[in-house]
């Protein structure tokens, strides 16, 4: 990867209180770090794979990739990102946009507290520090939306300093690299594994960064490797350029590591939802509330069904308590049902269409405001991937939607 010019800084800075020691980490240990380190910066810059935010150090470009790419394919990122920075270009233009046209245009990536964090963040760097997305790790630990990972890959990539990462990829290679027998999520895990990486960013003496041991190359060879060589399963353990060093893969059982931890059962919810449209095809929209799951972004009047509740039921409730209008819902026609899974349930949805000769006189509790749209304009709106997916199958002849992503 190319320097950038003027944007780099290859010096240290007092480790901020999001990121963990170095404590934990044996002679030894070190010794295997730094051979790994040169190891991986050869291999990484032999060839990776080309992606558009590796051709900059740009901390605005890193910074929206490594938020996109949280929870989400990389495939998916790259046409989100091309769409993303030829709408917001600069750190300003996101700031002096709209909420709702960062979400629209976020619609199908899912997770869109990233995005609401995003917006924010942008708007803290343009008033606190005049637009320029800042070096100095505690004023980049403050913004909203930025995690020790997150920090530490806009550190080490834009920057040039010795900020370790750790996301899942990373912890995998440490993991088979030393056969850790420690599960990642606990706090001694935690401080075991972030210890190793930052580690694996090696010092001279006298404290100055080795310009041959570029931190960001070397963060990214970690995660490149865990993506593309150190998968989780069938790893490629012949063509890896740390099979030499890595205990696992000596011992014969690379797949045994990093530990899993229990798998827990995803709760199951029940909900509702009422698509309503008026002759002319006209459909209403509903916003939901700024925070919470799918805050800010259009759906149909949704709502969860309680404990032993009918779909018939939960339809009479959503329209008294959440629209706060009569509706003849003895017409209403049942939709085929569907499942949205999420990271931490999983949604089976009750969908029903309902034609009105007229747009009916509503009184809205817990959504904020609502549109009645042709289902071709829809698609201007930010939705979610089940909202797109049930408009595009209600009204196939109509709706024409952009693709969401399975998120």
């Amino acid at each position: 990867m190319p320097p950038a010019a003027n944007a780099r800084s290859l010096r240290t800075h007092p480790t901020p209180k999001k990121r963990l020691g170095h404590e934990e980490v044996t002679p030894d240990e070190r010794l295997i770090l730094q051979r790994a380190a040169g190891l991986l910066l050869a291999w990484f810059r032999a060839g990776h794979r080309d992606m558009p935010w590796r051709k900059t150090r740009d901390p605005y470009a890193i910074w929206l990739s490594e938020i996109m790419l949280q929870q989400t394919r990389v495939e998916t990122v790259r046409a989100y990102f091309a769409r993303f920075t030829a709408r917001f270009p600069t750190i300003a233009a996101l700031a002096a946009a709209p909420l709702d046209d960062v979400l629209t245009l976020w619609s199908g990536l899912g997770y869109y507290a990233r995005a609401r964090n995003l917006h924010a963040a942008a708007q803290q760097v343009v008033a606190q520090h005049g637009g320029q997305f800042p070096s100095n790790p505690e004023a980049v630990a403050a913004l909203p939306g930025i995690g020790p990972y997150t920090m530490g890959a806009i550190l080490s990539i834009a920057f040039g300093q010795r900020a370790p990462i750790l996301d899942g990829n990373v912890i995998r290679v440490l993991a088979r690299l030393f056969a850790l027998d420690l599960l990642p999520d606990t706090a001694s895990g935690k401080r075991r594994y972030w210890a190793l990486a930052a580690a694996l960013l090696p010092t001279h003496q006298d404290g100055s960064l080795d310009g041959d041991n570029d931190p960001g190359d070397i963060n990214q060879a970690m995660m490149e490797l865990g993506a593309t060589l150190c998968v989780p399963h069938r790893p490629s353990c012949l063509v890896c350029p740390l099979q030499a060093l890595c205990t696992a893969s000596q011992q014969g059982m690379p797949e045994s590591y990093p530990l899993a931890k229990e798998k827990r059962a995803v709760p199951l919810v029940q909900a509702v939802t009422l698509l309503c449209q008026t002759p002319d095809g006209q459909v209403l929209l509903v916003k939901r509330p700024p925070v919470g799951l799918w805050g800010g972004l259009w759906e149909p009047p949704t709502c969860w069904l309680v404990p032993d509740e009918t779909p018939t039921a939960g339809l009479a409730r959503l329209a008294v308590e959440r629209l706060g209008t009569k509706l003849p819902l003895g017409r209403a026609v049942p939709l085929p049902s569907f499942v949205h899974v999420l990271t931490h349930r999983e949604v089976h949805v009750a969908p029903h269409l309902l034609t009105l000769p007229t747009q009916p006189a509503l009184a809205l509790r817990e959504y904020t405001e609502a549109r009645w749209v042709p289902p071709t304009a829809a698609g201007t709106l930010a939705l979610s991937a089940w909202v797109s997916k049930l408009l595009r199958q209600a009204l196939p002849t109509q709706a024409n939607l952009s693709s969401s992503s399975q998120l």
